[in-house]
């Protein structure tokens, strides 16, 4: 993934950072891909989401809650301390960044200022931990690296990560990247949702056509979001103009905010970052409350919970609205409190009751005799041999159907 971020002097971050934490109680952000902004979102939404944050944060702060984050390294800076565990590299390269990495890790789960960095970024779920997981390296060309994000490759190396993270504790998995799909990462990705884990796809489609078939984003559980530009806060220093995957379930900030890079380093970021740092942020805060929720009752609660619902209730712009952090929280605790199944009415005769109060009596089956029974059986291999051959007969004269079908995998999303 080309990451869109620039390396900011000291006194552009500082104040950045301190408009982001005075007017918007730090909204957080980085990268670039991200649709423009989503339309019906008014100028008003950046107070509103700043009291949304504010009031979810006095519920949890995502304490508890592990998010595997699958990009390049992370690194270990200071307002991560105690909070990031490095996990298996699956692509390892001679000086790898660790800029992707470190920038999600510090945008979801910072702590924001430390005695080594006045500037330290605040997460959207400042209490949780980050396991970092290395799938790729965007600033490298070399010949290892294109294998590693080759088409079949890639997918087994991502299947991997997901499966490692599931079983070492991550409630909440972001894959940093979209390509197509194989079985093993279909199989990863069903594993994660059958354990509880939350699934954050990559947002983009990676072409200009929308409903492109990218993965894990199009599988069945992952959710899917875009990024809408919120008037008044700083917007992004580049809008790539690449739509998002048509399964997008609800929309997420990408203004341009103050981030920490490696060595505490400061950075600008926006798009992907920025809106994905507040989903997975969210889900985070659902999960502390709400450890064994599924991961179908956090994507209900995200579009239950969303701000400005589009005129028709959905659009593959912005989904549902809005991230509503406080409203998610509070709708997750009505969708737990719902029992799995229906309790019965009065009047209602359980399961396994009988209508009458002895049971059945056994059936005698009519006999015929065995020379009968051996023509029948004749009579009805003979036709299924038939059948098959008049199937045999008629698929010749079909034409082949193409190969089958693949996403374009783009290792980088666009520039």
């Amino acid at each position: 993934m080309l990451i869109s971020l620039w390396k900011a002097h000291a006194g552009l971050v500082a104040s950045s950072v301190l408009s982001a934490v005075v007017v918007v109680a730090c909204v957080a952000g980085p990268a670039a891909t991200a649709a423009a902004a989503g339309p019906g979102i008014p100028a008003s939404a950046k107070n509103q989401l700043a009291s949304e944050i504010t009031a979810a944060w006095q519920l949890t702060n995502g304490h508890g809650v592990t998010v595997a984050v699958l990009a390049t390294p992370a690194d270990h800076i200071s307002e991560l301390a105690g909070k990031l565990t490095i996990g298996p590299n699956y692509a390892p390269l001679p000086g790898a960044s660790a800029v992707e990495g470190t920038l999600l890790a510090s945008m979801i789960a910072g702590s924001g200022a430390t005695t080594a960095n006045a500037f330290g970024t605040v997460g959207r779920a400042p209490g949780a931990r980050i396991l970092s997981e290395s799938v790729f390296n965007p600033t490298s060309h070399s010949p290892r690296e294109k294998h590693y994000e080759s088409d079949g490759i890639w997918q087994g190396i991502v299947a991997k990560a997901i499966r490692y993270a599931v079983d070492h504790g991550a409630s909440v998995i972001v894959v940093a990247e979209p390509g197509g799909n194989t079985s093993d990462l279909d199989g990863a990705v069903a594993y994660a949702i059958s354990k509880n884990a939350v699934v954050i796809g990559a947002s983009a489609a990676g072409s200009r056509n929308s409903s492109a078939l990218y993965y894990p984003d199009s599988l069945p559980g992952v959710i899917n979001f875009s990024g809408t530009t919120i008037s008044g806060l700083p917007p992004p220093q580049s809008h790539e103009q690449y739509p998002t995957n048509d399964s997008v379930l609800v929309t997420a900030p990408d203004n341009q905010v103050a981030a920490s890079g490696p060595g505490d380093a400061p950075y600008m970021a926006w798009g992907y970052y920025s809106a994905v740092a507040w989903v997975a942020g969210t889900v985070a805060l659902i999960k502390s409350l709400y450890p064994q929720i599924t991961p179908a009752m956090v994507a209900t609660a995200l579009a239950m919970s969303a701000s400005y619902h589009p005129a028709d209730g959905y659009n593959t712009t912005i989904g549902y609205g809005l991230i509503n952090p406080v409203g998610a929280l509070h709708e997750a605790a009505s969708l737990v409190k719902l029992g799995a199944t229906a309790k019965p009415g009065t009047g209602v005769v359980p399961a396994a009751a009988r209508f009458s109060g002895t049971p059945p009596a056994a059936i005698h089956a009519v006999r015929h005799p065995v020379v009968m029974l051996a023509g029948s059986g004749a009579a009805i291999v003979a036709g299924a041999i038939l059948l098959l051959l008049g199937f045999r007969v008629r698929a010749r004269g079909r034409r082949s159907p193409g190969g089958r079908h693949s996403s374009v995998y783009d290792a980088a999303l666009p520039p």
